[in-house]
C-alpha cells in the first residue's frame, strides 16, 4: 500500500482513540473491538501499520469520523477534533523533551517484555494510565477531557481514558513515521477524504 494510504489509517488510529476517550467521558463505556485495538497499538514496537491493524475495519470508528471531520462541518465533533488536535500538539512538545521520551520509551519497553493481562483489564488500564501521568501528563497544557462528572470520577473510567490518550500519542507517532504532517489536515483535506472513502469498511 502507498505511504498516503498508510498515514491516513494512521491519522484515523488519532481519531479512533478521541472517539473512544468522548465516549467514554459521556457514557462510561465505549466500542470494545475499537478500544482493545488502540490499546494493544501501544504495546506493539513497529511502525509497519499491517502489523499493528490486521484490517482497516481495526479503524472503522476512525476512519469514519476522519470522514466526516473533514467532509462536514458539526459540532458533535467538537470535541474529538479537539482532542486529536491536543494530541497532535503534545506528542510534538513530547518529542523536543529527550529527557521524558527516553522515559517513556524504557516504561513501554518493560511492558512489552513482561507477561500482561489483557490490555483491558482495570491492572493493565491503571498501569497505561500511570505510564501516561508521569510522562505525558508532565507537559502543558494538558488535554482537558469534557463530559460527565459521574465517568470522569470514576477511578477506573480516568485511568482507561489517559491509557487511550497513550494511544492516542502512539497513533500521532504512527502517523508522523508514515509522513503525516499538520498541514496535511488543512491542504490534504479532500484526497485524505477521498483515500476513506474508497477504504472498504
Amino acid at each position: 500500500m502507498s505511504q498516503f494510504y498508510n498515514s491516513t489509517l494512521a491519522l484515523a488510529s488519532v481519531l479512533q482513540t478521541a472517539t473512544l476517550v468522548d465516549q467514554l467521558a459521556h457514557s462510561g463505556s465505549c466500542d470494545k473491538h475499537s478500544n482493545k485495538v488502540s490499546l494493544n497499538s501501544i504495546i506493539k514496537p513497529t511502525t509497519n501499520i499491517e502489523e499493528i491493524y490486521s484490517s482497516p475495519k481495526d479503524l472503522s470508528i476512525g476512519l469514519k469520523t476522519l470522514s466526516v471531520a473533514f467532509d462536514k462541518k458539526t459540532k458533535s465533533l467538537q470535541n474529538i477534533i479537539f482532542y486529536s488536535l491536543a494530541l497532535i500538539n503534545l506528542e510534538k512538545k513530547l518529542m523536543k523533551n529527550a529527557q521524558l521520551v527516553s522515559q517513556l520509551t524504557s516504561q513501554l519497553s518493560n511492558i512489552q517484555e513482561q507477561d500482561f493481562y489483557d490490555i483491558d483489564h482495570n491492572n493493565s488500564l491503571a498501569k497505561l494510565a500511570t505510564i501516561y501521568k508521569d510522562t505525558l501528563g508532565k507537559l502543558n497544557p494538558r488535554i482537558m477531557v469534557s463530559g460527565e462528572e459521574l465517568y470522569l470520577s470514576n477511578e477506573r473510567t480516568a485511568n482507561h481514558i489517559r491509557a487511550l490518550l497513550l494511544a492516542g500519542i502512539r497513533a500521532v507517532s504512527l502517523w508522523k513515521s508514515q509522513g503525516g504532517k499538520p498541514w496535511h489536515l488543512i491542504f490534504q483535506k479532500k484526497k485524505i477524504v477521498n483515500c476513506v472513502k474508497s477504504i472498504d469498511i
